[in-house]
């Protein structure tokens, strides 16, 4: 795309956000992008944005519900009762439909969010989000392509014989894992890149056989460990003997869940009194945020990985990433993008849309694939010079999307709580398929159903059938479980909710004498998530040299917290 174009802001302009109405800053080099991508400014602060984008991602909630065109009962992510339409998986994937069939004039009497509101719930929506093609055994699984014999995988990429996944690439036998890539074998972790045999730990790479540790590289045989590099037969970072590092891993009873809960708030104690490093990342250039790696000129961002030139954006975990801001979650591939969600595969010049892959020139789109040159459709396949779903000529789109860009601005659609949404606004929450206790914003910013309301989203009260008392109790140490637990309900001691074990994940506890989990899978996964630091930055000084950093760790957070130079100093 052409992005020859002059910056007129030269300074800093600072801003009120039309939705927590607090001030938030656009810089110069904000305004640079945003005339590159032909968008006005944003009127929400850069938090608000990003809820309103994880919003727009509801794909761990599953549901059984009708097929609309089959009639068949499909598992999906959208409530029997939302008012969108629901298509088995292959169906919607088929020539058995168009998507254009339910193109529309465009009405300029009319706010253009309320015309899409109409044809986003004529247009059958798949049942779930997925390469179904490429699932085996795997069908209680969404977001998610190249699977066999996984269950409740989501936002995976390649696993097997796993289950409980959220945000991985390439995992075998593994269970309760958390943001990870290329593991085997392990449990109930978060940020691990490379790992076998890794258990109950947080941001280790390369490493195998560790258990209870943190911010470990290239280990082995570590237990309640962190901050350590290349070490073997460690506990509490104190060397042992390969002999006595056996002889006390055999005195732990990992198989209880009391010893299991004792010894975690052992290990977090330690683990608070030594020092962190101000974020997490490596090979970067230029950058503010969290675990960013191999990246360049990457500001306030979260998760991203071969990134450059890109701002305000979360969970790119694979990349390649140029040109972006305000970006969450997928990429794989992706330049120009502005205010998307969950877009990716070789995506190019797209703005405020959602769920799309290996788009081009699209705007306000849902569910498009293989398509170029689009505003406001729904699940258009391999199409061109379309506006709500109705075929134009190139002279006839590119007239008629000036003009509707035009009346977006004169003729704003305004929501309940009175925020106006014209032409350079991702869709309304009003519009979202998902209520917000169904979807990703609710795991990173929990809220009540009297908070979610009052701040303009909907919520869709819990299933009373899925609150039943359980059936069984689970004894505390594994070895004392039979089975005949899997034929049980359990009752999730923090949420309440009913969840089962599956035998494959018995198996795996018994193997490596774990205790089986006393909360269900998405407490489980809520619990990993917030031991990760809140996607956020502040301004503190370095705990030893007194340098300013900035760094997700918050300046009234008990952590001590080192600059890199001090970091790389007392612990790599």
């Amino acid at each position: 795309m052409n992005t020859e174009t002059k910056n007129t802001s030269t300074s800093s302009v600072s801003s009120i956000c039309q939705n927590c109405k607090q001030s938030f800053t656009i810089e110069p080099d904000d305004f640079t992008f945003y005339e590159a991508m032909h968008v006005p400014a944003p009127t929400w602060c850069p938090q608000c944005r990003m809820i309103r984008r994880f919003a727009w991602q509801g794909y761990r909630v599953l549901y059984k519900r009708k097929c609309d065109k089959s009639g068949d009962m499909v598992i999906s992510t959208i409530h029997p009762n939302s008012p969108h339409k629901v298509y088995r998986q292959d169906i919607w994937w088929s020539d058995a439909w168009d998507p254009k069939s339910y193109g529309r004039d465009y009405d300029f009497s009319r706010p253009f969010f309320e015309q899409f509101r109409e044809l986003f719930r004529e247009v059958p929506l798949p049942s779930l989000m997925t390469e179904y093609s490429r699932l085996i055994n795997s069908e209680y699984s969404n977001a998610a392509t190249d699977l066999k014999n996984c269950y409740l995988c989501f936002r995976t990429t390649k696993g097997e014989d796993s289950a409980y996944l959220n945000v991985i690439v390439d995992a075998r036998n593994s269970f309760d894992i958390s943001y990870s890539n290329f593991i085997e074998l392990s449990y109930n972790s978060i940020g691990l890149q490379k790992c076998y045999q890794t258990f109950y730990s947080q941001d280790c790479e390369n490493c195998h056989d560790i258990w209870f540790s943190k911010d470990l590289a290239g280990c082995s045989n570590c237990i309640g460990c962190v901050n350590l590099r290349n070490k073997n037969y460690y506990i509490f970072n104190q060397p042992y003997t390969p002999e006595a590092y056996e002889a006390e891993k055999k005195k732990l009873g990992f198989g209880s869940a009391a010893f299991v809960k004792e010894f975690s708030e052992k290990v977090g104690t330690f683990i608070k009194s030594q020092p962190k490093r101000f974020m997490h990342g490596s090979k970067n250039t230029d950058v503010t945020g969290d675990y960013i790696y191999n990246s360049k000129n990457v500001h306030d961002s979260f998760m991203t990985r071969n990134a450059e030139n890109v701002r305000y954006s979360q969970f790119l975990k694979v990349g390649p990433t140029a040109n972006c801001y305000d970006y969450s979650v997928f990429s794989d591939g992706a330049e120009w993008v502005y205010d998307s969600c969950w877009v990716g595969l070789n995506i190019n010049n797209v703005r405020f849309s959602v769920w799309d892959y290996r788009c081009h020139d699209i705007e306000y789109c849902f569910g498009c694939m293989s398509s170029g040159n689009l505003f406001g459709c729904v699940g258009i396949r391999s199409g061109e010079y379309c506006i709500l779903n109705k075929q134009y000529s190139k002279e006839e789109y590119e007239k008629l999307v000036k003009l509707i860009k035009e009346q977006m601005t004169e003729m704003p659609y305004k929501d309940s709580l009175g925020r106006m949404y014209g032409y350079g606004e991702l869709f309304p929450n009003e519009l979202c398929p998902w209520t917000y206790n169904e979807t990703y914003a609710d795991t990173l910013q929990p809220l009540s159903k009297n908070d979610a309301i009052k701040s303009g989203f909907s919520w869709r009260d819990p299933d009373v059938h899925e609150y039943q008392p359980a059936t069984a109790t689970l004894p505390d140490h594994i070895k004392d479980i039979t089975d005949d637990i899997l034929k049980d309900i359990l009752k999730c001691e923090s949420c309440g909710k009913n969840y089962r074990l599956i035998e494959k994940e018995l198996g795996f506890y018994r193997r490596f004498q774990i205790a089986a989990p006393r909360t269900c899978p998405m407490c489980r996964d809520r619990d990993r998530i917030h031991q990760l630091s809140p996607i956020a930055l502040y301004d503190r000084t370095c705990s030893k040299c007194g340098n300013a950093i900035q760094t997700s760790y918050a300046p009234d957070r008990p952590e001590i917290v080192y600059c890199e130079a001090c970091y790389q100093a007392e612990v790599a």
